[in-house]
């Protein structure tokens, strides 16, 4: 078993035997409650959408390069095509969860509770440009797929407070914290193809080039919520909810693997590492260079500047949720 997945079953087996625990805790107040929930969750990993950030930021570079030379004008009249470059981002989630309430009182009661959610962005494009001022070059890059993935499990124990507003309608308000473990993978397979022709259609040059880059990265750390819900009872013992939350989490010092590939190029170059931020400077005819993050855990020939920060996992988020609960 690979340490990934092991990790990961340490950590499943952790909780479950934290909700499990619960009811044995709670045993004696004979009033325990079983929620389960579900919703959407709006977040933003700002790290882990810098791979799609810098993809664009090389493309643009990439075709742009070769439709302004270094003359510095636009190829205006002998351009045609377009090339789409607006790559995925993690912007929601949808997580579900089981919590195990202790009912200390009508207005007091502590849970515990295990929530998680997986999250993929995936997209799979060509583009061409081609240029033609009498040669014609045309150019196609296609990724097949570009993709981007989180994953999260939380362990919480929480404090509520409930107060009646009607007969069977209640208005709760609690507060969690726990630890979460996430995980998140990368991948960005492309093939680039250039074909030059002269003005009568006879081929000049041809070539085609590829490259996969793949990696992933886990990590742990603290979280905590807060939510405020209202309950309603549709019987003595069962009833539904609907819930608003806001969470917060940042999951440092995250490590993993990676790989790389080229298809010009036999075998690959696979590593493991610490996660981090690196800053590159990229440079363009037309214009002063500019900047582009990337993350990576690939460190070897680079300097120590070039590593601008740490790699950060935000899966803080706000989120809005629906669920069962039973009393027993």
């Amino acid at each position: 078993m690979s340490p990934f997945r092991k990790r990961t079953a340490r950590f499943l087996g952790i909780a479950i035997l934290t909700v499990l625990a619960g009811p044995m805790l709670l045993e004696s107040s004979e009033r325990i409650q079983i929620e389960i929930t579900g919703g959407l969750s709006f977040l933003n990993p700002r790290d882990l959408n810098l791979f799609s950030a810098a993809e664009e930021e090389y493309n643009e570079r990439l075709f742009l390069n070769r439709l302004i030379g270094e003359q510095g004008y636009l190829w205006q009249d002998e351009y045609t095509g377009y090339f789409p470059n607006e790559f995925p981002r993690i912007r929601k989630a949808v997580p579900a969860g089981f919590r195990v309430k202790g009912l200390l009182s009508p207005a007091v009661s502590v849970s515990v509770g295990v929530e998680g959610f997986r999250r993929s962005e995936e997209v799979a494009f060509s583009g061409n440009l081609t240029v033609a001022p009498g040669w014609i070059l045309s150019e196609t890059k296609t990724y097949d797929p570009f993709r981007i993935g989180v994953s999260g499990l939380s362990v919480l124990g929480g404090l509520h407070y409930t107060m009646n507003v009607g007969r069977n309608t209640e208005v709760e308000a609690g507060l969690a914290a726990g630890w979460t473990w996430a995980a998140f993978d990368v991948l960005s397979s492309w093939t680039y193809d250039i074909d030059l022709r002269d003005e009568y259609g006879e081929r000049i040059h041809g070539s085609t080039n590829g490259h996969r880059l793949e990696g992933d990265g886990n990590g742990n750390g603290f979280t905590a919520k807060a939510m405020v819900r209202l309950n309603r009872a549709l019987g003595k013992r069962w009833g539904f909810f609907f819930e608003a939350t806001a969470s917060y989490c940042r999951i440092k010092s995250l490590s993993g693997g990676g790989r790389e590939s080229s298809l010009t190029l036999p075998g690959a170059t696979t590593w493991e590492g610490e996660w981090g931020i690196k800053k590159e400077e990229v440079s363009r005819f037309w214009d002063d260079n500019f900047t582009v993050w990337v993350p990576t855990n690939y460190w070897e020939g680079w300097v120590a500047g070039q590593r601008d920060r740490d790699f950060i996992l935000d899966l803080s988020a706000i989120g809005f949720g629906a669920g069962i609960y039973v009393r027993f």
